[in-house]
């Protein structure tokens, strides 16, 4: 088994079965469209790792195919050849799967034929290698008959996928390998010869275009043009034209003459065979292929595997002038929207310092049990990263859970701390509302033992502060009670196994109408209609805290049920707080608010930003989680935490909008205070001085890098890029130690000292590099 399983992930692999089996799409590209290997077939729609690989590798071996269909409008109808049809359309479907079942097999029998037997005379179990070899073996047999299907249309094999010990096992691989790459190297000659009758018929054909035409030009030039006249008697054309005139017509005709003779050259080319005339009709990739192919048809030479595998590669990595694209889900920042972002980091980053937490860090993945099972039915959106052959990994879905097992391990007692990073989630991404896979979150979290809702309110405030600080318009924290919602469920008479399920349709009241929330309740979750009922009595409540509060204890809403009171009394102490610090005023009651991560024990809450009394899209949120920290800890100790996180995407896109909005559609910024610049040649080395000059004072500033620019096109320079002041040096400037500083808002000139050249920028409102927060508070202070 261990011997053929090399063989098998050999022929199975991209670089062979795949560019095989392109050339077969090729031969029945009447009936196939191109389209049938999308990224929306196989990406979107059918997210299977392996056959999203399988649908690259065909997409770019297919790519400006002429024999191959572009759209289903023009397919044939594939009477007579419907199994060769259907199994090179699905090849993705099928050649992913069986793949990836012979890759897990090798390296099953790698940690087998690599483990060590005890020295207690046991008797040695075979279970697992024959695991193994039923595995690829299964996979051996769904690439056989696909092969063979897109072949003759034949039937395949009617055998299993699996035998019963593990001899039978060996043998049926080794049968089934060999005939795999028979049936490959068939499938291989048949396509090569498809693109040889193609070939030859294409070459006869332009050759006898070709002899038509020079056919056609002998019978012109035989002829006699009475019109003609003598060139010798012609007047010289360049007659009173200078030197430079004169050179640029010949320039043109010179380039005119050259790219027609590059046509001839493409157009001979085409008619005598070879390369130009193969990319002219089939794929990219088949053109590069077929000629190692039609070499040498043996798929146990090494040397022909090691040339698919480079061809391939070379396609993969935009070897043919693939257009690339960022990934799903993500997105590249221009320096204008970097601007944008910085200066969000630095308002949060500002807010969590001055509440005295202190920064950390954790890995990017994490192991992957410790993310299962913390985010209900969320858990499906984590991102598994491939076994490399030790631990089992995943990126993180957020800075909440690496937070707990951070306490877990590090022994650091409480904690108010803050982290920065980016986080990972599988989900449909909506780029227009700020929804991607890889986004920041900007996390507050205090841990430990203090006083009833202390830490809470303080999360509470932090959150208010960085919106209020945001220049994102107006926004809202909608607050609820983890426990008041399992109440809620209790007394509507929701079983206790089901309160997370409910929970999580309960959250999507923000999105969807409360006729929707119940159809999925009861059609979906199994709820009975009049439960759902009595829930959407209370769910659909909210406004303003303290009204909301004697609404439901005057109301006597929860009657005498203790997890109801026990939260109504820390909603009120919370209160109490968050109006002793002047935040009471961002905050709204809703008990529709579920949050439906599984780890929140108390109160929860979202921030969303508002446009008038309409929610437009949440910012930001958090909770109390008492018990995540005591999943990674010794059983008995208990870790209390309560923490805040902001979206940051979203908050760009706000951010983004307002600016452009503000400028009249544009979000330039000036990365520098000042241009240095100079009127006058070999004035280089004065601008380096003047800028160093700048540098040393912690100013920011830049000169050009062209040794000798056009003043005019400096100062257009500036403008553009909206620099507010520019130095500039001359040459009698430089002499005197001078130089001459321009206001270009104020449209204003004055020469000074290249000694008070600092004072007087400074003098004129430049702030040195990362002083810009402080001055905004000292020009704050001073206009009160």
């Amino acid at each position: 088994v261990s011997l053929m399983l090399p063989q098998a992930r050999s022929l199975s692999s991209k670089n062979v079965s795949d560019p095989i089996a392109s050339l077969s799409v090729e031969r029945l590209g009447q009936y196939i469209s191109i389209g049938a290997f999308s990224t929306q077939n196989y990406d979107e729609l059918r997210p299977h790792r392996g056959s999203v690989e399988s649908a690259s590798v065909l997409r770019a071996c297919l790519q400006g195919s002429t024999v191959v269909n572009a759209t289903n409008k023009t397919v044939q109808s594939a009477e007579g050849v419907e199994g060769c049809v259907k199994h090179a359309k699905t090849i993705p479907q099928y050649h992913g799967p069986a793949r990836e079942a012979i890759a897990a097999a090798c390296k099953t029998m790698e940690l087998e034929m690599n483990c060590s037997e005890s020295a207690d005379n046991l008797e040695f179990d075979d279970t697992i290698a024959l695991m193994a070899g039923n595995s690829a073996l299964g996979g051996v047999l769904a690439l056989f008959n696909g092969s063979s299907m897109r072949a003759d249309g034949g039937s395949g094999t009617e055998a299993g996928g699996s035998v019963s010990t593990l001899r039978e096992s060996a043998s049926a691989l080794e049968t089934f390998v060999a005939a795999l790459q028979t049936s490959l190297e068939s499938e291989s000659k048949l396509g090569c010869e498809f693109i040889a009758q193609v070939m030859t018929k294409k070459e006869a054909e332009l050759k006898a275009k070709e002899a038509e035409k020079a056919k056609r030009a002998a019978e012109r030039g035989n002829g006699s043009n009475p019109n003609a006249k003598n060139n010798s008697g012609k007047a010289d054309e360049f007659a009173g034209m200078s030197e430079g005139q004169k050179a640029k017509i010949l320039k043109k005709r010179a380039d005119k003459e050259a790219k027609a003779a590059a046509k001839r050259k493409a157009k001979e080319a085409k008619a005598a065979g070879g390369s130009a005339a193969l990319s002219s009709i089939f794929g990219a990739g088949t053109s590069a292929i077929y000629p190692l192919l039609s070499k040498c048809n043996n798929l146990s030479d090494p040397t022909l595997l090691s040339e698919l595998e480079k061809t391939v590669d070379g396609l993969l990595s935009g070897g043919m002038q693939r257009k690339p694209k960022v990934p799903k889900g993500t997105r590249d920042y221009l320096p204008e929207q970097m601007s944008i972002r910085s200066q969000a980091f630095s308002i949060i980053r500002r807010v969590f310092q001055r509440h005295g937490a202190v920064e950390i860090d954790t890995p990017v993945f994490e192991r992957k049990e410790t993310l299962t099972g913390k985010y209900g039915e969320d858990s499906k959106l984590i991102y598994d990263l491939a076994d490399q052959g030790g631990e089992m990994l995943a990126l993180r879905y957020d800075l909440t859970v690496p937070f707990a097992r951070f306490l877990a391990v590090n022994a650091v007692g409480n904690i108010k701390r803050f982290h920065i990073g980016k986080v990972y989630r599988r989900d449909q991404p909506a780029l227009s509302k700020g929804r991607y896979r890889e986004f920041y979150q900007c996390d507050f979290d205090i841990a430990g033992v203090y006083g009833r809702m202390v830490p809470d309110s303080e999360c509470l405030a932090v959150a208010c502060e960085i919106l209020d600080g945001l220049p994102i318009g107006d926004f809202g924290i909608k607050l609820n009670h983890r426990r008041l919602l399992d109440a809620i469920l209790d007394i509507c008479g929701v079983p206790a196994e089901k309160f997370r399920t409910i929970c999580s349709a309960v959250d999507k009241l923000d999105k969807e109408p409360w006729s929707e929330v119940r159809r999925e309740m009861v059609d979906e979750k199994g709820l009975q209609g009049e439960v759902a009922d009595r829930i959407g009595e209370f769910v659909v409540l909210k406004g303003k805290p303290w009204d909301m509060y004697k609404l439901l204890m005057d109301g006597e809403k929860f009657g005498n049920h203790k997890g109801a009171m026990d939260a109504m009394e820390d909603l009120r102490i919370c209160f109490e707080y968050l109006e002793a610090m002047d935040k009471l005023k961002f905050i709204s009651f809703d008990l529709s608010l579920a949050r439906g991560l599984d780890y929140y024990t108390g109160v929860i809450y979202e921030a969303v930003c508002m446009n008038g009394n309409t929610q437009v899209g949440s910012i930001g949120g958090g909770g109390r989680y008492d018990n995540l920290v005591s999943m990674f800890q010794e059983a008995g100790k208990a870790t209390p935490c309560v923490g805040v996180s902001v979206g940051i995407e979203r908050v760009f896109t706000l951010m983004e909008e307002r600016l452009r909005q503000e400028q009249g559609g544009s979000i330039k910024q000036p990365n520098v205070a000042v241009l240095v610049a100079s009127a006058g040649e070999n004035l280089l080395l004065d601008r380096m001085k003047l800028t160093k000059v700048l540098w040393d004072a912690n100013i920011s500033a830049e000169f050009s890098q062209q040794e000798n620019p056009k003043l005019k096109f400096e100062i257009a320079n500036a403008l553009d890029r909206q620099i507010p002041f520019m130095v500039i040096s001359g040459e009698e400037e430089a002499k005197e130690g001078k130089c001459k500083v321009k206001d270009l808002k104020a449209r204003t000139e004055e020469t000074v000292d290249v000694s008070d050249l600092v004072k007087t920028l400074r003098e004129k409102g430049v702030v040195p590099v990362g002083c810009e927060f402080a001055m905004e508070l000292l020009n704050g202070e001073q206009s009160s």
